[in-house]
């Protein structure tokens, strides 16, 4: 049971009013996981560790296979809406080409252990027909099927003891036997999608809402800043360096990796000038204190992930995984080879690895693609084995989850495609032809995440940091339709950045130095912002709900008209683009920009952290007689607030450079969530 709680706290000029929040926009996401057994084991248990499903002559069944799986890991306050118990059969030649067997679904009580080896245990009662008459799922193995897909009875999984979904499966069809694979059998190079696995719909209950779970998003994998609008925006911004008392260098998970946001906070990777543990993670305040510090083994290697329960997943080049927890100062919760947690399918990454909303670990390697169930699990659910020749990038999910995409190098040809699987076992759905470029500079290859587009697209570029081709593909069902082009119109391979996606859908980039939407009602889909700023065509780029979009410019440009200092510049998107702010930066900043749900934009240099807020927004003074949730209010002066309720489905934050003027009548109610913050 989730408490929900009000605490009040005053610090310098800070002021916070928070309770748990909720965001009504999660309402209608849906989306897909998989959750692998704890246990799955034939009774009578076999020889060669496959399941089985058999009866004698007389129909009495001589094997079932059973099993547990642990929903505990499953992502907080969500609803279940379909289960499906997936098995994949091994072949078997003395199957009758007219055969059919039924196999049915029971389902059971925790008390059983794996370790019973006969049908007789009275542990196993339970999976008697006679004693259990409610058989909750049902299929037919033909000697043409390959896999079982059943559907299980949503109600009878509707009170699931200690959430372990105990199940058996059972045929009492006269002289057959069916073999199924187990998560023993299936531990083979081609065989890891295989694996026996519980597949469920889910939506996303909206108790609370997730406001701490900040993820980057260039991928598009996250979209926990895509729920959070605002009232206004800014037309001058604030520019303050941190300070850096250690005089640490700023290292990591280039080039957008090295800054991440937990609870409106930078967490940032450094490395000592000198020392036996140089390297350290460490999370700031506003002011740039350090709020507490973990040593790590060596550098991060991968953008950091951070989880919805506050689990920072540490990728280093010594290539261990390192699982810090950040409600407890980063205390150290796992530490592991990534050869020893895959058994060694995989002994390094070299792209970076994604996170999915269900805590699925995507990790591309020489040696293919892995996904990883969720921490603490973390075992294969399926891998996309290596190919001669080919270099694969980051894995980018749709939005529901059921799909993944990336880029597949043919490195000996110099060309690449798009490649999308079915995520739920790793198989290939379809392949593009070999539309893309090579992606190699020097003797590294750098290849770009595709960027989805809820279910909807999938838009992909021939070059990393210098492209002149976007390519739009339409995802159709279990197929990929197109692509359409966009074409720079350079001579040379440049002009088109990595695309970024609001919360409503709309896709920029930067296309021939200004910025651009993407926009199907144009001749060439490209609708530019003719006023926009001359901009570098490889910058960073993020997105709110209101359709902000900041785009960092760690780069000169130089062209024959103008030479363009480094900055993050500040765009708004209402069916056409409005120029808010430049923030020039007068040192060298890295290729990293981070939002924070409080509005805040981090970007780092060699030695410091840069914070950039509003010194002035469109608003001097607002006054406010009702909330919405998932708001950012801000004023350059003054906030107030008149007499009413805030209801406990609101989440928001105000921010007022000036004060806060609560009027006799307002209150908070048990539930909402509402922060207050002064002091640019």
């Amino acid at each position: 049971m989730y408490k929900r709680y009000l605490y009040l706290k005053q610090i310098s000029t800070f002021l916070f009013l928070i309770l748990v929040g909720v965001s009504g926009d999660l309402l209608s996401q849906t989306r897909y996981t998989v959750v692998l057994p704890e246990i799955d084991t034939a009774i009578p248990p076999r020889d060669d560790k496959n399941l089985e499903v058999s009866a004698d002559n007389s129909g009495d069944e001589t094997a079932k296979s059973f099993f547990k799986f642990d929903l505990n890991h499953l992502p907080q306050f969500t609803k279940a809406k379909a289960y499906y118990l997936r098995m994949y059969t091994v072949p078997n030649d003395n199957t009758s080409d007219f055969s059919t067997q039924t196999i049915t679904v029971l389902k059971g009580p925790n008390t059983w252990t794996g370790k019973e080896t006969s049908l007789s245990n009275p542990a196993l009662d339970w999976a008697i027909k006679t004693k259990n008459t409610k058989t909750i799922g049902r299929d037919e193995v033909k000697k043409s099927s390959t896999v079982i897909n059943m559907k299980l009875n949503p109600r009878a999984l509707e009170a699931i003891p200690d959430n372990i979904l105990s199940l058996a499966t059972r045929s009492p069809e006269k002289r057959q036997k069916t073999l199924f694979y187990s998560s023993i059998t299936s531990q083979k190079p081609g065989l890891f999608s295989k694996r026996p696995k519980l597949i469920l719909r889910y939506e996303v209950d909206p108790f609370p809402f997730r406001s701490d779970w900040a993820q980057p998003f260039s991928t598009a994998q996250h979209d926990s800043y895509l729920n959070w609008s605002t009232n206004t925006t800014i037309t001058k911004p604030s520019v303050r360096i941190l300070p850096n008392a250690s005089k640490d260098v700023l290292v990591g998970g280039d080039p957008t990796g090295a800054v991440a946001i937990y609870k409106n906070q930078p967490i940032i990777f450094t490395q000592a000038a000198s020392g036996n543990t140089p390297f350290k993670v460490k999370q700031l305040n506003a002011r740039g204190d350090v709020l507490w510090t973990q040593a790590v083994d060596n550098m991060i290697k991968s953008r950091p992930l951070i989880d919805e329960l506050g689990r920072l997943y540490y990728f280093s080049t010594s290539n261990t995984l390192t699982i810090l927890d950040l409600t407890n100062s980063g205390a150290v919760l796992y530490k592991k080879s990534l050869s020893e947690i895959t058994n060694n399918q995989i002994t390094s990454i070299h792209s970076d690895v994604t996170l999915g909303y269900d805590g699925t670990l995507y990790l591309t390697s020489f040696d293919g693609i892995v996904a990883l169930s969720a921490y603490p699990q973390l075992k294969l659910r399926w891998k996309y084995e290596k190919e001669k020749d080919k270099r694969n990038g980051p894995i980018s999910l749709s939005q529901d989850e059921s799909l993944a995409f990336f880029i597949n190098v043919d490195t000996q040809q110099g060309t690449s495609r798009l490649v999308m699987l079915d995520n739920t076992d790793g198989r290939i759905l379809d392949a593009s032809e070999s539309l893309l470029g090579g992606y190699k500079n020097g003797n590294n290859y750098y290849i770009p995440a595709p960027v989805v587009q809820k279910n909807k697209k999938v838009f992909v570029l021939n070059g990393y940091d210098s492209a002149n081709r976007l390519l739009v593909f339409d995802i159709k069902s279990e197929s990929l339709k197109g692509p359409e082009t966009i074409r720079s119109g350079q001579s040379v391979n440049t002009g088109i950045s990595q695309p970024a996606i609001d919360g409503d859908e709309n896709v920029f980039f930067v296309f021939n130095k200004k910025i651009a939407r993407y926009n199907t009602k144009e001749a060439n889909h490209v609708e530019v912002f003719e006023n926009s700023e001359v901009l570098d065509n490889a910058p960073i780029i993020v997105t709110d709900h209101s359709s902000n979009i900041y785009v960092s410019n760690p780069y000169v440009v130089n062209d024959t008209l103008t030479k363009t200092s480094k900055r993050v510049v500040g765009f708004t998107y209402d069916k056409k683009f409005t120029y808010n702010f430049t923030a020039a930066i007068d040192t060298n900043i890295r290729k990293t920009l981070v939002l924070a749900p409080d509005g805040t934009l981090y970007t780092i240099t060699a030695n410091n952290v840069i914070a950039i807020t509003a010194k002035e927004v469109n608003e001097a003074n607002i006054t406010l007689s009702s909330l919405n949730t998932n708001t950012v209010y801000r004023a350059t002066n003054r906030i107030r607030l008149t007499d009413f309720s805030v209801l406990p489905t609101v989440n928001t934050i105000l921010y007022s450079g000036g004060g806060m003027g609560l009027q006799p009548g307002f209150r908070v109610r048990k539930g909402a969530s509402v922060t207050f913050k002064t002091g640019n």
